[in-house]
């Protein structure tokens, strides 16, 4: 039940090729696939235009539906976009019940603030909606239609004074013109079917409501109420073909079937998801992609049982940089340090001869060794490997791993390079500390892991201890994790017709996932008793982060720390197990080596991420990602490479 949840998160379209036509992505009667439907030449990441906000917030104060955070909620937001997205404070337009009478979110002004946002806009501006109060349903004659509440819908007939799905569809999606970015977030509800707001933790005196407003008992459907419902609610009509050439990203603060809290958080009442959301992009100094900053959002969320969700028109917008801020600081001396001695473990898995076989791990790791020491300056002695091609003392079982991460770290200096990689499966597996909002702990699967789990696997808090909480200050370390952590995709999602599994008939033809099914005594997901989630700081020796990657991000833990961890896809993707360049090698391998190559070897880890992101759009749906400690460290030179190195051509580039 809790991954069928979570496979609800992201909602995104695949375009017809009419609708790419449309948007000027067809060239030369190419489309789509032949393409790369999500090729950047159809748009600009970065705001060249103005920037303009609506921003509504409504406590309903004096009645019986009385909210306290979403007042909070506007004024947070409105600070984080003139602090640190260029938004000036004329060009927001803020609705609230404490402002004076012609500013109060009443329907009609609502209305006319969107009208406001749209008035000159054109391509390469940015538009920013967000509405925080109370969300309702109303039935209809098609059915039930989310809404929004406005304030004078506490004592106007519904549905007149609500605003219905369809007319947000009119008035926020509708008049986008093509090349013109918007964002909108709800911080609201629209499902009565959680009466009351359900969470995993002892709020005391202080216990959060949902905002969700019950329809008055006394409205009834009939012919001058009929409402013309245009799509499937706020959130997923923005798949629908006609929004297809549209630059638009609509979050939701939970579930339609969830309540989205407002809550007493960081001693002051705010949405939940409201504070979870700004405290994501806090986390990573103001620059996350959109699918970076969902994942963000739901982690921080962990002690509320809403799920964030995130609804976009193309899913290469996914790995867009929110509001078009790209993580591009200047690179100075300072942020550069000469390297010292370097290692490297490379691990790759194969799992021969079994039912979990892959083709291309071992294939990874050679193709990188022979990076680093051709670009590099890597020497043999420096570099580990455990595969199964070696002699069987270094066998990738779990205890010759851990011995391989002591090796690495084994009397690391200030100016030292490390670089640790793992291809093989990922997986998942009951968290036993409580700390988790999935209920489910991530780990890679050893080549002995058909041994009884735990004891032969590799969890999240075992890498902490032995590399991360480990690594010296001023000691620069790099992780691959070329695997997935989610079984929530059952099938290789990708762009191109695979036959999935190790029996594909052709090498081309041939793709699988890297995540293995953990059995079934540790596959299901803990359940947090109330107070248990919010622990988490309290028994912060069992979990002091959670994750491969996410814990280096904003963490008090590692903030000193020179690190940066690739993933070869977010964490409810698959990463795939591919054939590429006339090799079996996993995808995001193939792709990180590609934009090394394309590079002359001397890149930025900003830039390196967005290369490797542009690689494998084409051709995958998984979307690689990149945490690191401080915005800084996005613009430091991948394994200390400043000048181009020129190499001949060699096969395995």
């Amino acid at each position: 039940r809790e991954r069928e949840r979570e496979e609800t998160l992201l909602v995104v379209r695949r375009p017809s090729r009419s609708s790419l036509a449309a948007m000027g992505a067809c060239h030369g009667g190419q489309c789509g696939q032949e393409l790369g439907w999500g090729d950047r030449d159809v748009w600009v990441e970065e705001v060249t235009g103005r920037r303009r906000a609506l921003l509504v917030g409504i406590n309903y104060r004096g009645s019986s539906s009385e909210l306290n955070g979403c007042i909070n909620d506007i004024e947070n937001q409105k600070q984080v976009l003139i602090e640190h997205y260029g938004f000036v404070e004329s060009d927001i337009l803020m609705l609230l019940d404490d402002e004076s009478r012609d500013r109060r979110p009443t329907k009609d002004a609502i209305i006319a603030g969107f009208k406001w946002l749209y008035t000159d806009a054109g391509s390469g501006d940015l538009l920013f909606f967000q509405y925080s109060g109370h969300g309702s349903q109303i039935m209809t004659f098609r059915g039930q239609a989310d809404c929004i509440c406005p304030l004078d819908c506490l004592h106007r007939p519904w549905p007149d004074s609500v605003i219905v799905d369809s007319e947000i569809h009119q008035h926020l999606y509708e008049p986008l013109p093509l090349g013109c970015k918007a964002i909108a977030l709800f911080d609201c509800c629209h499902s009565g079917t959680v009466a009351n707001l359900v969470v995993k933790r002892d709020f005391g005196a202080q216990a959060p409501k949902g905002r969700y407003m019950k329809p008055p008992q006394e409205l009834k459907v009939t012919e001058a109420h009929l409402v013309e419902v245009a799509g499937s609610g706020i959130r997923k009509a923005v798949t629908r073909e006609e929004y297809a050439g549209h630059q638009l990203w609509v979050f939701s603060g939970c579930q339609d079937n969830q309540t989205s809290a407002d809550a007493h958080v960081d001693g002051s009442y705010q949405g939940a998801f409201t504070w979870a959301f700004i405290k994501a992009l806090r986390s990573d100094v103001w620059h996350e992609s959109y699918i970076d900053l969902l994942e963000q959002t739901k982690t921080n969320l962990r002690g509320y049982t809403q799920i964030p969700a995130l609804t976009t028109t193309l899913d290469s917008y996914l790995a867009s940089w929110y509001a078009g801020r790209t993580p591009q600081a200047p690179v100075t001396k300072s942020l550069e340090l000469d390297v010292g001695h370097r290692k490297a473990l490379l691990v790759g898995i194969n799992y021969r001869h079994t039912r979990n076989e892959l083709r291309g791990c071992i294939n990874d790791v050679n193709n990188q060794k022979s990076i680093l020491k051709a670009a590099y300056g890597f020497q043999d002695g420096e570099i580990m490997m455990l595969t199964e091609d070696e002699c069987q003392s270094n066998w990738p079982n779990k205890a010759r791993i851990v011995e391989g991460m002591q090796w690495l770290l084994k009397d690391a200096r200030p100016g030292d390079l490390l670089f640790f990689q793992y291809s093989g499966h990922g997986s998942q597996m009951t968290d036993s500390t409580g700390c988790e909002p999935s209920g489910m702990s991530d780990c890679i699967c050893p080549l002995d892991c058909d041994k009884p789990w735990p004891e032969h696997i590799i969890l999240d808090t075992e890498l902490h201890q032995h590399v991360y909480s480990e690594l010296p200050d001023l000691v620069k370390l790099v992780c691959l994790f070329d695997c997935c952590h989610s079984g929530t995709v059952a099938n290789l999602e990708c762009k191109r017709a695979y036959e999935v599994g190790p029996n594909a008939m052709s090498p081309q033809s041939y793709g699988a996932t890297r995540f293995l099914e953990p059995p079934a005594h540790v596959a299901t997901p803990s359940r947090p008793s109330a107070g248990r989630a919010f622990g988490c700081g309290r028994r912060s020796a069992m979990k002091p982060a959670s994750g491969f990657r996410r814990s280096v991000a904003g963490s008090d833990t590692y903030g000193n720390k020179l690190v940066w961890v690739y993933s070869g896809c977010q964490d409810n993707q698959t990463s795939a197990d591919a054939y590429e360049d006339g090799q079996y090698q996993g995808a995001f391998t193939w792709a990180c080596i590609a934009a090394l190559k394309s590079s002359r070897f001397s890149s930025d880890h900003g830039a390196l991420l967005n290369s490797i992101r542009d690689k494998l759009r084409k051709r995958y749906r998984q979307i690689p990602a990149l945490s690191t400690t401080t915005r800084e460290h996005f613009s430091r030179y991948y394994l200390g490479q400043k000048q181009p190195v020129y190499l001949p051509n060699r096969s395995w580039f």
